[in-house]
């Protein structure tokens, strides 16, 4: 098969680097190069530097709609176009391209979790299982025909990182069950129940805030949902001044202690651990946190190095 492959970060490199060990990669377009880290500076994205590495021909269209690249990817004459994280919507005529189908590795069940961040909603909403999908791309954002699904496990710990680790390894065997299918001839579409479609929206600044009032594992699923790409936060108080925190790790804690105690307070440092916050419902130890323009520090090093005590509120109305 003749496979153009579209993909930007890096949960999408093990399933090119599958595709290339299976199929015919004509090609492979991805997203301009971007400022990225703390020094801003123009980088390659991770599916052009393994594309580069492994000489396949890399475009970084402006706009993958326009009429000269999509003139441009019908010279290619692929069998097939697999978009695996590519964060853009396809026109009806970029999608007439492929002889046979745009194929879509999605991370959840569909018709669950549609849209751009199902990975982070899934966790946030506390879900213990989501899954992969395999699906044939057409007019409407992930409601195409199914062909492939496997379900995925979310544990306690899991971040939006490890979970994507899983995607991309089991992804990748499962892209090349469906084309294997398509190329035999035993592939059947099914078509979504449109009664179980839930959406997964783009991450909001709003979204990210700590709310104290809400329970320890709600929180505790907050911030996982967030690392490393967006990271929860709340405010503390350093000497005197308002100073917005990112918390990167937590953990739920069961604890019978200052079960009175305001949502927000800290109400235990604990020696090489963190600090103990209290919830709307339960108890969160803060494992990891970072503050402007510096790096992400262990919860204990924080507490020790700017010297918050004990009975600090956390939050709007931090003192």
């Amino acid at each position: 098969m003749r496979i153009l492959f579209i993909g930007t970060p890096q949960c999408a490199c093990p399933l090119l680097e599958r595709l290339i060990g299976k199929e015919q990669v004509i090609g492979v377009v991805t997203q301009p190069d971007c400022q990225r880290g703390r020094g801003k500076k123009i980088l390659p994205l991770p599916v052009k530097v393994l594309a580069k590495k492994r000489e396949i021909v890399t475009y970084q269209p402006k706009d993958i709609n326009s009429f000269s690249f999509i003139s441009q990817m019908r010279d290619k004459a692929p069998d097939i176009i697999v978009v695996v994280a590519f964060g853009k919507i396809f026109s009806p005529e970029f999608l007439s391209i492929p002889k046979i189908c745009v194929l879509n590795v999605h991370p959840s069940l569909l018709p669950q979790y549609r849209g751009p961040a199902p990975i982070p909603w899934a966790i946030i909403n506390g879900e213990k299982e989501t899954g992969i999908t395999i699906h044939k791309i057409e007019k409407e954002i992930d409601k195409g025909k199914i062909i492939l699904q496997q379900k995925l496990s979310i544990d306690l710990f899991d971040t939006i990182k490890s979970l994507e680790t899983k995607f991309s390894l089991i992804g990748a065997t499962l892209l090349i069950r469906a084309i294997n299918m398509i190329k035999d001839g035993s592939v059947k579409y099914i078509t979504q129940d449109e009664r179980e479609a839930t959406y997964a929206p783009r991450i909001k600044k709003e979204d990210t805030r700590i709310d104290w009032n809400k329970s320890s594992m709600e929180i505790h699923n907050l911030v996982r949902g967030l690392n490393p790409y967006y990271g929860a936060f709340t405010f503390v108080k350093i000497r005197g001044e308002r100073v917005r925190m990112k918390i990167w790790q937590t953990e739920p804690v069961e604890e019978d202690s200052e079960r009175d105690s305001q949502s927000g307070k800290i109400v235990r440092i604990c020696k090489g651990k963190g600090f103990l916050v209290k919830g709307g419902e339960g108890f969160i130890l803060v494992k990891e946190v970072q503050i402007p323009n510096r790096n992400s520090i262990s919860g204990y090093d924080f507490i020790k190095g700017y010297h918050i005590k004990e009975g600090a509120i956390l939050g709007d109305k931090g003192e």
